[in-house]
């Protein structure tokens, strides 16, 4: 079984790898920082092979999906928050550098390893969205932008798959504690909850890790271009959609989780 994953660095995009290896996995580990990729490498071992990669850069994705070989699972994972606070008062270039990544990075990663899927009749695509995507976001607007236009983006990919036997899930993770959930002072001056949020509000990152395991396996394939919830009760909307059913693709299939401040 082949993987490969984007923004493996820290955060969620590291466990996944940790994860995956650790269930056998032979795991492409993606990310633009080369010196932490070799920093990191050694403690991931031989099934984990990294590759220096900007999501933004299309011909560099490319050559690392054929260098990968055949992918069973990919997990676009490598996102960024920049450019926060009232967007007339934002940094334009880190306001378009935040929406290139999140935006710009799934559509490359699309790109680069659909084709080798197509080609096999298989595959699935787990692409990391946001439930921030499905409403207003104040103070983040770029970020909510880029989020909405990839579960858009992703619906449309898992429609154009029809009958390849590929599929594509846009999926929310909640609220992890990592790195970017140390919002940066544009935004909390203005949400200051989001300064100091309690851990009990935060989402386990292992609840995404089993959703993971359960798309790789293909018993999620009814959801496919559906936005999940790491916390959604899946047999609860595998039941909901109910076999053979042909009604047009939704973002989600229940409200975003309530209890999780930023989706």
């Amino acid at each position: 079984m082949k993987a490969l994953v984007t923004g493996v660095t820290r955060g969620i995009g590291r466990s996944l790898v940790e994860h995956l290896a650790a269930g056998g996995w032979e795991v492409a580990a993606v990310a633009r920082d080369e010196i932490a990729l070799r920093s990191l490498a050694p403690a991931w071992g031989e099934r984990v092979t990294p590759y220096a990669a900007d999501v933004t850069d299309g011909p560099r994705l490319a050559e690392v999906a054929t260098a990968a070989g055949d992918l069973d699972l990919v997990v676009a994972n490598a996102g960024a928050l920049l450019g926060a606070g009232p967007l007339w008062a934002s940094d334009p270039d880190a306001w378009w550098s935040g929406v290139e990544v999140n935006l710009r990075g799934v559509y490359l990663t699309l790109r680069a390893v659909l084709p080798g899927m197509i080609a096999r009749g298989s595959g699935r695509v787990v692409v990391l969205a946001s439930g921030i995507g499905t409403e207003p976001s104040p103070y983040d607007s770029g970020y909510g932008a880029s989020k909405a236009a990839v579960l858009h983006l992703v619906t449309t990919v898992e429609a154009e798959l029809a009958g390849t036997g590929v599929h594509v899930f846009p999926v929310s993770p909640g609220m992890v504690k990592t790195d970017m959930t140390r919002f940066p002072v544009e935004l909390t001056r203005h949400v200051p909850e989001l300064a100091d949020i309690p851990d009990d509000r935060y989402t386990p990152v292992d609840l995404l890790l089993g959703l993971v395991d359960e798309i790789a396996t293909g018993r999620l394939d009814p959801l496919a271009g559906r936005f999940v919830h790491a916390r959604d009760d899946r047999d609860r909307l595998l039941a909901e959609i109910g076999p053979g059913d042909t009604r047009a693709r939704t973002l989600r299939l229940a409200p975003a989780w309530r209890d999780d401040p930023r989706g």
